[in-house]
């Protein structure tokens, strides 16, 4: 694995983070643990998509 592929980890991890947080504060969702579980699944949308249309690029380049 590159270090181009290791920053974009880190970047979309980052941002993965910075939508799903003020998202579940936008929804005003009081629970804790469906506040966790709401950060949970926001971040592994915005993380693996990204990611997921990256790897399909990377192999039609090929």
């Amino acid at each position: 694995m590159s270090i181009k592929r290791f920053v974009q980890l880190f970047v979309l991890y980052f941002l993965s983070i910075v939508i799903a947080v003020p998202l579940t504060n936008l929804l005003k969702v009081n629970n804790a643990l469906l506040s966790y579980f709401i950060i949970s699944v926001i971040g592994y949308v915005t993380l693996t998509l990204p990611l997921t249309i990256m790897t399909i690029k990377k192999e039609k380049n090929k």
